[in-house]
């Protein structure tokens, strides 16, 4: 099981069109992460299962943890 604690190595700031921001952690750098193309959409799965429509995100803030 993964420890919870760890520090991840990518601070994301995710700004969408729509106005919503979403700050999370992960090992996965979305930026060249495996796309998964789905009715249209544009998809990244990170390591911590967060499932993000690209096609929906307006800007990547991202700093790198370690």
């Amino acid at each position: 099981m993964e420890n919870v604690d760890e520090i991840k190595k990518y601070k994301f700031l995710l700004s969408f069109h729509d106005g919503h921001q979403l700050l999370f952690e992960t090992n996965t750098d979305i930026r060249t992460a495996e796309r998964e193309y789905i009715n249209g959409g544009m998809f990244v799965v990170t390591d911590n299962q967060y499932t993000i429509n690209l096609n929906q995100v307006a800007r990547i803030q991202v700093k790198k943890q370690r």
